[in-house]
């Protein structure tokens, strides 16, 4: 009987003994204690499970206390971006703003230069200077000269003053023979050159001194060795020097008659000199507007 119980008691005892080695071994691989506490709490739980609970909410809040920072921090972040590219844009901006005021400068350059050479055509539009205007003042109209009836004409076909209203025109009578004629020359030619474009017309009617001079031969061989661009009517029955003669008592050689755009006379010059006032006289008439 003993034996038996001895036997019995050291068999409950292995058992126990087993038992507690199987729970110290099974432990580390249970299921965390997280989990379970995530649960809702239930009735009759110990006071472990409710610290174990406590432990999974501190857990869990850290990670949500990281996201509230993080939510908070993305607007000031998103404010930093918007920033610097509103900085960036404005940059742009004032650049781009820089570079067109910088283009339409180069245009308007541009364009004042490629419009810088008619200068003279809108002054010319405008009308007189005021300094022109006191000239044209001291230039009242003579009257309207005789009509040029001249058959023979040379460097040009016949002209007729009454085709050539809304021109400034200059008759000259002269002879190839005459020294103060052949003096007043390059002043014509220069003339001739720098306004013709603008509207002057420039006419030399040949009136012979002398036989020699009738010849038209000569003529045109004085045309060349002096070098007159302009036209030339040859008046060798001296038709258009009596014609002169009965209201400009036209009697000398040389002799300039200043003809504005209206047909008017305005000014006569008798001789050689006084070439820049003549040109100024020019240039007034040139720029006079005509009422209409």
């Amino acid at each position: 009987m003993l034996k038996l119980t001895h036997v019995k008691f050291l068999a409950v005892g292995s058992m126990l003994l087993l038992a507690a080695c199987s729970g110290a071994q099974a432990s580390p691989i249970e299921a965390p204690a997280e989990v379970e506490v995530v649960q809702p709490a239930k009735a009759g739980m110990t006071a472990n499970t409710d610290e174990t609970m406590q432990e999974a909410e501190t857990v869990v809040e850290e990670p949500v206390a990281v996201v509230e920072d993080a939510v908070m921090e993305e607007p000031a972040a998103e404010e930093t971006m918007a920033e610097t590219k509103t900085g960036k844009t404005d940059t742009m901006t004032e650049e781009m703003v820089s570079v067109e005021t910088e283009v339409v400068s180069e245009e308007v350059t541009t364009a004042g230069e490629e419009e810088a050479m008619p200068v003279e055509e809108i002054v010319a539009d405008q009308g007189p200077t005021e300094v022109q205007q006191q000239l044209l003042a001291s230039l009242p109209a003579k009257g309207i000269p005789p009509e040029l009836s001249n058959e023979v004409w040379l460097n040009s076909d016949p002209l007729k003053l009454a085709d050539l209203h809304g021109k400034v025109v200059i008759v000259e009578f002269w002879t190839f023979g005459c020294i103060n004629c052949k003096n007043v020359i390059p002043s014509l030619r220069e003339w001739h050159q720098e306004y013709e474009d603008e509207g002057l017309v420039i006419i030399g009617v040949h009136t012979p001194e002398f036989g020699y001079e009738k010849d038209v031969d000569n003529v045109k061989a004085a045309l060349v060795s002096l070098d007159v661009p302009y036209a030339v009517a040859i008046d060798n029955d001296w038709t258009a020097w009596r014609d002169y003669k009965k209201p400009f008592n036209q009697r000398y050689w040389p002799s300039k008659y200043f003809i504005d755009k209206t047909g008017q006379v305005r000014h006569i010059h008798i001789g050689e000199g006084r070439y820049d006032e003549q040109e100024e006289i020019i240039k007034a008439l040139l720029a006079e507007q005509p009422v209409s």
